[in-house]
């Protein structure tokens, strides 16, 4: 009886607990549509030799290493890198990049062309693998326009190997929440993507939100979501990209899980 006790307790527990955390969309930040992201090198489709990976981005109308003069710079955790470049490999998680740029701005009022430099920060297995870019605030939202958004696909030492990837098809680019971050579990928790080769509806495309196994919330609107709630420790994201019949949709990145840590307000 003791034992059945407890296990109903701690059911009871976990879902109080389930029910503090929240998920409340915002709205995007301003962006200007003349922000152009694009990979130089690798080229689309290239076979490259060296390993780790030399990259090559260049950017119009976005400063990488500024801060982001918007009221969410106050709302959620930002990180001193200021705006960065977001780079996805495969299937891992972002790196950040905000190096020196290979050239001096070229200052038209707001705007700027500068291109930017780096090494893959690990070495990849031989055969095909896919880039992934995109222009991210402090607060590590992404910017969402047309030319943000960048991917392509080349091969390392041989063309044999890796995975084929069918980038026609709708699939989700995960963002936040991610370690890159430090998050305190005083403030809200950025909830980001990016969506390619589809829209968000009520009764289209949708994506299913898991948090920690026990929030589901479904989401059709293609936006920033604040979650809030979480305690210091490990939590999990799941983000799953369905279809009107909330069926899951095939294609390279329709189911992406991550996990990532929540630091007390006070360390």
């Amino acid at each position: 009886m003791k034992r059945c006790f407890l296990t109903a307790f701690a059911f009871l527990q976990a879902a109080f607990a389930a029910e503090q955390i929240g998920v409340e969309p915002v709205k995007r930040t301003p962006e200007s549509d003349t922000v152009v992201l694009v990979i130089a090198i690798p080229k689309d489709g290239a076979l490259v030799a060296s390993n780790p990976v030399w990259m090559q981005c260049r950017i119009d109308g976005f400063s990488l290493g500024a801060g982001s003069s918007f009221d969410r710079a106050d709302e959620i955790v930002e990180t001193d890198m200021g705006q960065t470049i977001h780079v996805v490999v495969d299937d891992r998680p972002y790196f950040p990049i905000n190096n020196p740029a290979l050239d001096p701005y070229i200052q038209e009022g707001w705007y700027y062309d500068t291109g930017y430099r780096f090494q893959i920060p690990f070495k990849l297995d031989k055969g095909k693998h896919l880039l992934r870019v995109f222009p991210a605030r402090s607060f590590g939202e992404s910017l969402k326009g047309e030319k943000t958004f960048f991917a392509s696909i080349f091969s390392l030492g041989s063309e044999e190997g890796g995975k084929d990837y069918d980038l026609t098809k709708p699939y989700l680019t995960y963002n936040e929440p991610s370690n890159q971050l430090y998050l305190v579990e005083n403030k809200p928790i950025l909830l980001d993507f990016y969506l390619s080769n589809c829209e968000l509806t009520a009764d289209g495309y949708r994506v299913r939100l898991t948090v920690d196994g026990k929030v589901n919330r479904i989401l059709t609107s293609w936006q920033p979501y604040y979650i809030y709630g979480l305690k210091k420790g490990n939590h999990t994201v799941r983000l799953e990209l369905i279809n009107g019949s909330g069926k899951p949709v095939q294609g390279p990145f329709s189911d992406i899980q991550r996990t990532f840590t929540v630091h007390s307000a006070s360390e």
